[in-house]
């Protein structure tokens, strides 16, 4: 009986954030940077986050939003996905890694900065990896 595994993610990629979390303010939303997975169709995404160092509050987050594109439109950032990934205490550059399924689609994300802080102004990157299922 075959056996189903996970494939060998692709390369990561280059830094996609660039700029658009720089000094992002507390309690607010980046602008979006956009993922096109229509091609491959790549049913699973590693995502990590990584950001400049900050001193969060106690309990602080950022949550990265996910919205889709059918193919002509792109939904508005009040809907879509949102994962909430805690920081951890302290003066230093937080990472954080995620995994989430997605469909054959252009992925739009933004990040949510609700840190209690203020972005760091350089330092900030986010980077992605696709997977998928194989019968063995």
């Amino acid at each position: 009986m075959p056996e189903v595994r996970f494939t060998t993610p692709t390369t990561r990629s280059s830094n996609v954030l660039g700029t658009v979390a720089n000094s992002l303010a507390n309690n607010a939303e980046s602008s979006t940077i956009t993922i096109d997975n229509s091609a491959d169709k790549f049913p699973y995404i590693i995502v990590t986050l990584k950001l400049g160092s900050i001193t969060p509050t106690a309990g602080g987050t950022v949550s990265l939003r996910v919205t889709l594109n059918d193919g002509t439109d792109t939904g508005d950032k009040v809907g879509g996905e949102v994962y909430t990934l805690p920081l951890t205490s302290g003066a230093s550059a937080k990472v954080n890694v995620l995994r989430f399924a997605v469909p054959g689609v252009s992925l739009r994300l933004s990040l949510i900065n609700n840190s209690g802080v203020t972005l760091a102004g350089s330092g900030n990157e986010l980077y992605y990896r696709f997977f998928s299922e194989a019968f063995v």
